[in-house]
């Protein structure tokens, strides 16, 4: 699942996202069986209007630090509101004892993420803009653990970071800007138990060497012949598995070829948090999706965040200002119907296909169904590409997101909308950026 996978136009299933994901639970591979409290019944198909070209690289770096998500009126209503409240002490936990670097200014670079060495460096703050290296990888993982998903854990700065830090300093009364300061990282550590260790010394077991891996080809019906839609290689299997890419599993372990790995070799991965493989229901009373903020939340009965994660909806998908639907059913590992009456791309008379399941699916490892006629929450091949404007999906997640989130939900949870691409009102001043 990687970028490159992401800018190749002619991978039709992906130009054309929620077009129509028409999915069932028969499945080669199955991670968890759909429990109990959730619908056991096969998806109904999903369709939604897209047109574009994938975004390029160069398209995903612009955005990857851009501010405009500032502007957005979900923002700017917390501003307002936190401005017209008295000030609130900080919700601060006690964390470990936690070295800061005196320089003043952020120096490091990915040179300097040194496996050996990481967790006994100082952290330099502050971190915002464009920098990379420990501290930041650090920062992520400490995110990564208390469900305020940065989403790919990369060692790289960046809005998804960035925006998850707003939140969860809104939430722990810290004032919001994004940016890490030494109380923000303080309490970081703390809500994750106060341990700040960003790396993880792992020693691979049968489950985690385990095929099958396959060759996913362009061609779609070359798609519809394979067993499954598996990972392509150990490497991807995992750098999935800790929220994480090849490259930065290569860097941690230098001389290392991931795809010979056998059962019983150690490995260093980032310290995510371990994956949810039962329903563990969370009291959420409702989800948010901001459409151009390019995030979820997963709000409690107190108007806490439960869990937020970065998203990516289709451009093509323009919700109204008020829009409210449900989750009306939640299938895991499930097939994707391919109808080519639907894609613009293709002829009207091409035969359909149906792909088997796998973590490189169009739809991920699980389909959150809504109640709003062809539209669904999932997971996706490329978790690189979370979190940044998109011209097409659903509303997709990282795997491992969309899996933790499949298995906190209920069956009528109500998923709402913010910062839609259609203005609420005539009054220029409510528009969204750019629109």
């Amino acid at each position: 699942m990687t970028i490159r996978k992401f800018a190749i136009a002619s991978m039709l299933l992906l130009a054309a996202g929620c077009r129509d994901e028409q999915v069932s639970t028969t499945s080669v591979e199955t991670t968890t069986p759909p429990p109990a409290t959730q619908s056991s019944a096969p998806a109904p198909a999903v369709s939604v209007p897209v047109g574009g070209q994938p975004m390029t690289i160069a398209e995903m770096e612009r955005q990857r630090f851009d501010e405009n998500w500032r502007k957005l009126q979900s923002f700017r209503s917390q501003e307002a509101a936190r401005a017209a409240q008295p000030a609130q002490p900080a919700q601060t936990q006690p964390a470990a004892n936690i070295t800061f670097a005196k320089t003043g200014k952020f120096s490091e670079t990915m040179d300097t993420l040194n496996p050996a060495t990481i967790d006994s460096m100082p952290v330099q703050v502050p971190i915002k803009g464009d920098v990379q290296g420990p501290s930041v990888l650090k920062t992520q993982v400490l995110l990564d653990r208390i469900r305020f998903s940065p989403g790919i854990l990369d060692g790289r700065w960046g809005k998804n970071s960035e925006i998850a830090v707003y939140w969860f300093q809104q939430q722990n009364g810290i004032t919001p800007t994004g940016t890490v300061d030494e109380q923000t990282f303080r309490a970081l550590a703390g809500a994750a138990g106060g341990s700040a260790a960003a790396l993880t010394s792992h020693t691979l077991t049968a489950d985690d060497v385990k095929g099958p891996f396959v060759t996913i080809p362009a061609d779609v019906y070359e798609k519809a012949k394979l067993d499954c839609m598996c990972y392509e290689s150990l490497g991807e299997k995992l750098a999935e598995q800790f929220h994480t890419s090849v490259d930065l599993l290569k860097r941690l372990n230098p001389g290392a070829d991931l795809n010979s790995l056998q059962a019983g070799a150690s490995i260093e991965a980032p310290n995510a948090r371990e994956e949810l493989t039962t329903d563990q229901p969370a009291n959420i009373k409702d989800i948010v999706v901001s459409v151009d903020g390019n995030y979820l939340h997963a709000v409690g009965d107190d108007g806490g965040i439960i869990f937020h994660a970065p998203t990516t909806v289709g451009s093509k998908y323009d919700p109204s200002p008020n829009e409210t639907t449900k989750v009306t059913g939640i299938s895991f590992n499930p097939d994707f119907h391919y109808q080519p009456t639907l894609f613009h791309e293709v002829s009207d008379t091409d035969p359909e296909a149906m792909l088997k399941s796998g973590a490189n699916s169009p739809v991920g490892v699980v389909w959150m169904a809504l109640a709003k006629p062809h539209f669904g929450i999932h997971g996706t091949s490329d978790p690189e590409s979370i979190g940044y404007a998109s011209s097409h999906g659903c509303i997709r997640l990282s795997n491992w997101d969309a899996n933790d989130l499949a298995h906190m939900l209920k069956n009528g949870t109500e998923v709402k909308f913010t910062d839609t691409r259609v203005a609420a009102t005539a009054d220029s001043s409510q528009a969204q950026p750019g629109k």
